[in-house]
């Protein structure tokens, strides 16, 4: 027969084998006999070395080892170190952890209270100072080079804290700071604020006692911009029939009609009605409204989604029909631009424009663009022929509804609206937005005629949403569109 190589591994006690040779297995040619050392099934005798040591790590541990001799093994402690407390954390035969809270600065000079003698599996914690985990600091904010936080030192000074950040930039106020000190409640061990001091940054940095005052922990120093630096560099933006368009530099408290002024006053050919004035502040919050806006339209679109799927098949096609609506409203809104258009009455009566609300005071990257005046009424929305209309005198909004087809059978009649050259939204009548006969309403050049969409379902809360997101989204194509 061929002989059979596969191996056959059989253990024994070698205590009992040597003891009672009968007992013990028989040998084969070619057996091979393994015996194991008692760490062959034990972890390696080892310490664990953690925290403030310059070689964080395990260490073999011979039984005979103290504490100091595994820090030094560890290289020893670093600077941050806390010596008035380590731990060692002993694992109990039974399973269960002992610690022991240790003198790290009496064990490293051999006490031997301290300096205990060292078991394997110990774990040694070794502590960073407090004073370095939440170190003693003081602020400083404002206009510096670096403001933020710096460490406190005893003998700190305010214009210590100053040169340390990098000191004041040309923006900052000399002759003002101010310095708020702290204090910790004993009750409740939260910082409270404990009082003000009003400073001059010039005299302390000169280095007079009593501006440059002592700082403590906690302490933030506050250094001010001057007044109107903001405003130094700043320009607007001037464009269209005027004499001399550009961008100017304005002075604080400039207002528009002394714009007008530098620039040499309206040409011939400037339509001032339909003046577009922009400003970014009034950017900013209709973005914030619009994103509102498309919020609320989403909710409620998730709402009627959730309805499609639990009713019937007519009452689900009209729930469709919602649907699609609402999405259509939706993009409509996101691609709608966000003008920043606030709507002003300009006019040729220059002194009479001065005494006017409508004489507002500059702001930095403010745009002001007058053009000439346009040639045509706008018609969009549910019409049958959304377009441009030749411009004639006199007429009403009616009429040009009817020279662009009239409304589609989507159309809400009852909420044709006008949005007029300068920007402003006008129903027809004074008693209520929607009330009225709008299309009695004269034409101006470069007004236009919305024909918004019926809504296909809806509250009342849902259709008044819809309402606003249709006059939005048509005011916004109407400034970036119907203004050259």
């Amino acid at each position: 027969h061929a002989p059979d190589y596969h191996p056959v591994v059989e253990t024994f006690d070698l205590a009992t084998a040597l003891e009672h040779p009968e007992k013990a297995p028989k040998l084969e040619p070619l057996d091979t006999v393994r015996i194991f050392g008692r760490f062959d099934f034990e972890p390696d005798p080892e310490v664990l070395v953690t925290g403030e040591v310059r070689a964080p790590g395990r260490y073999r541990a011979s039984g005979q080892q103290h504490l100091r001799d595994v820090i030094f093994q560890a290289g020893g402690v670093t600077p941050d170190v806390w010596l008035d407390s380590a731990q060692l954390f002993r694992r109990q035969p039974d399973g269960a952890t002992r610690v022991f809270s240790i003198n790290l600065r009496d064990a490293l000079e051999g006490d031997p209270l301290n300096n205990v003698l060292v078991q394997p599996r110990d774990r040694i914690l070794v502590h960073r100072h407090p004073e370095q985990v939440s170190p003693a600091s003081v602020y400083v904010r404002g206009d510096v080079a670096r403001p933020g936080r710096y460490p406190f030192a005893a003998n700190m000074r305010v214009a210590d804290l100053v040169q340390s950040a990098g000191g004041l930039l040309r923006s900052a106020n000399p002759d003002s700071g101010d310095l708020t000190h702290y204090a910790i409640s004993n009750s409740s061990g939260e910082r409270v604020q404990a009082g003000h001091q009003d400073l001059s940054l010039a005299a302390a940095l000169a280095g007079k006692e009593d501006q440059n005052l002592p700082l403590h922990d906690g302490d933030v120093l506050t250094v001010p911009q001057q007044a109107g630096w903001n405003d130094i560099g700043a320009t607007v933006t001037l464009r269209g029939e005027v004499r001399k368009p550009g961008v100017y530099g304005i002075r604080p408290g400039e207002r528009l009609s002394s714009l007008l002024k530098r620039a040499g006053g309206l040409l011939p050919t400037a339509y001032p009605h339909a003046t577009m004035f922009e400003r970014n502040e009034v950017r900013e919050l209709q973005q914030k409204s619009r994103q509102e806006l498309i919020q609320r339209l989403e909710q409620e679109s998730t709402v009627v989604k959730t309805a499609a799927s639990t009713t019937g098949t007519e009452e689900a096609a009209l729930q469709q029909a919602a649907i699609q609506q609402r999405q259509r409203v939706l993009e409509g809104l996101r691609k709608a631009p966000v003008t920043g258009r606030l709507v002003i009455h300009l006019r040729n009566d220059r002194k009479g424009f001065e005494s006017s609300p409508d004489d507002i005071e500059l702001r930095a990257g403010d745009s002001l663009t007058i053009p000439k005046q346009p040639g045509a009424v706008l018609v969009i929305g549910q019409v049958y022929n959304s377009n441009a209309l030749t411009y004639t005198p006199g007429r009403n909004a009616g009429w040009y509804l009817a020279h662009a087809g009239g409304p589609t059978k989507l159309a809400d009649k009852g909420a044709i609206f006008i949005v007029r050259a300068d920007g402003s939204v006008s129903s027809g009548k004074e008693g209520g937005f929607w009330s009225g006969n709008v299309l009695s309403s004269t034409m101006g050049p470069g007004d236009t005629v919305v024909v918004p969409e019926r809504p296909v379902l809806g509250s009342n809360t849902m259709k008044n949403i819809l309402a606003v997101a249709q006059i939005a989204s048509s005011a916004a194509l109407v400034a970036a569109v119907a203004i050259p």
